[in-house]
């Protein structure tokens, strides 16, 4: 082995190090939102999933109302701000569902989901597809 493979190496294990570190403080979001784009991040972290969407408030407003009403979830309340929206609802068995979407751009807006006071990231997941669905 030459000194230059040697030292790539050494590099590459020192990057490697860092993002385990960096994965280990901070939660895998964060490594996830290092590693790809923004608008490509689905991350469950701390009881919540979040992810960007690329379609307006309104338009994703819509695909969250469809999809708690198709999963048989009762809508309990719905808040509206300038750039936000906040669904609350409950499941079937009881558990609230806490639906979030702040525009970020004109056609890009964050939607955070928790299920449940802990979070559920399953059952979280099945709201995005449904929402996906929805679209």
């Amino acid at each position: 082995m030459n000194d230059e493979t040697g030292l790539v190496q050494n590099r590459l294990s020192t990057a490697l190090v860092i993002a385990l570190l960096i994965a280990l403080a901070t939660g895998c979001g964060t490594l996830l939102k290092l590693a790809g784009s923004e608008a490509d991040a689905i991350v469950f972290e701390s009881g919540e999933l979040r992810t960007i969407e690329e379609v307006p408030l309104a338009e994703l407003d819509l695909a969250c109302q469809k999809a708690v009403e198709m999963l048989g979830y009762e809508e309990i309340e719905r808040t509206y701000e300038a750039d936000s929206m906040r669904l609350t609802a409950r499941t079937v068995g009881g558990e609230p569902v806490e639906l979030q979407l702040a525009a970020t751009r004109p056609r890009r807006t964050e939607l955070r989901i928790r299920i449940g006071v802990l979070g559920n990231e399953a059952r979280s997941r099945l709201v995005l597809e449904q929402i996906h669905q929805s679209l």
